[in-house]
C-alpha cells in the first residue's frame, strides 16, 4: 500500500451510520456505532450515528436523517455505513421486521441519484456481500450505490469494529479504498472483508465526486423527503423541524 493522495485531492466525507442492533446486543448495552464513531471521531472525521430499531426508524434514518446530516456537515460526502443483522435476503432490524435487498435498493437509489451515483455503502453485518445483489436488476439502468463494501461470510463483532475503524482511517490519510479495503482483511484478521468496485475505478472515483454540488444533494434530498408518503414520516420530518428551531 504505497499510493498516498496528496491532501487537496483527498476524499472529503463523513461517515453516516445507521444501527440496528439485535435484542441481546440492546440488553448488554453493546453498540458497535457508538464504538465506531469514537474510533471515527479520534481521526477528526466526522459522524453521524442514527439507531434504528424499526422499519419506520430505519426509513426515516435514510429519506430525512441523511440530508440532515449533511447540512451540519457541508462540503462532504456521505458514506452510508448499515450495522444489524444481516442474512443472505437482507437485514432484520431489532423489532424482528426484515428490509430485504430489493426494499433497500428502492430506499438508496434516490440518495445515489443525488449523488450522482457516488454513494458508498458499507454493510457491517453478516453475509454482507448478498447486498451486491441490489445492483443486480437487469431491467434497470438504476443504481443503488456506487460501491458496497461488507463481508462473504460471518464476522464477529470484534472483528468488523476494527475492519471499519481501519477503512475510515485510511481513506480519511489518502488512501485509495480497495487498499484500505485490503488493510481491513489484515487488520482484522478477517480475509473476507470485499469491495465490489473495479480496481481500475479507484482513481476514477476520487476525481468523480470533485464535481458533486453538495448544497444541490441536500436541496433534492429535502425534496424527496417533502413528497414521501404521509404519515409517521411526516411527523418525524416535523419533530425534527421543530427540534432544530429550538
Amino acid at each position: 500500500m504505497t499510493d498516498i493522495l496528496p491532501i487537496d485531492k483527498r476524499l472529503k466525507f463523513f461517515v453516516y451510520v445507521i444501527e440496528s442492533p439485535s435484542a441481546v446486543d440492546l440488553y448488554h448495552r453493546r453498540s458497535e456505532g457508538e464504538l465506531l464513531r469514537q474510533a471515527i471521531n479520534l481521526n477528526q472525521i466526522a459522524c453521524t450515528l442514527r439507531l434504528a430499531v424499526n422499519l419506520e426508524a430505519f426509513v426515516a434514518s435514510i429519506r430525512i436523517g441523511l440530508h440532515e446530516a449533511m447540512e451540519s456537515f457541508p462540503g462532504t460526502i456521505p458514506i452510508l455505513h448499515i450495522s444489524a443483522h444481516g442474512f443472505s435476503d437482507g437485514i432484520q432490524l431489532s423489532s424482528g421486521e426484515v428490509v430485504l435487498w430489493h426494499q433497500l435498493r428502492e430506499m438508496l437509489i434516490p440518495v445515489n441519484q443525488a449523488l450522482s451515483g457516488s454513494l458508498i455503502v458499507c454493510m457491517s453485518t453478516c453475509e454482507g456481500y448478498s447486498g451486491s445483489r441490489m445492483a443486480m436488476v437487469q431491467e434497470s439502468n438504476d443504481h443503488p450505490f456506487f460501491a458496497i463494501i461488507g463481508n462473504c461470510s460471518k464476522p464477529t463483532w470484534p472483528e468488523t469494529a476494527v475492519a471499519f475503524a481501519t477503512l475510515y482511517h485510511l481513506i480519511a490519510n489518502g488512501r485509495y479504498i480497495t487498499d484500505a479495503v485490503a488493510a481491513m482483511r489484515i487488520a482484522s484478521g478477517n480475509e473476507s472483508f470485499f469491495i465490489t468496485t473495479a480496481e481500475e475505478s479507484k482513481q476514477n472515483y476520487i476525481e468523480y465526486i470533485k464535481n458533486i454540488n453538495t448544497a444541490e444533494v441536500i436541496q433534492d434530498l429535502e425534496h424527496q423527503a417533502e413528497e414521501a408518503e404521509p404519515g409517521e414520516l411526516s411527523k418525524l420530518l416535523k419533530l425534527s423541524d421543530a427540534s432544530n428551531a429550538n
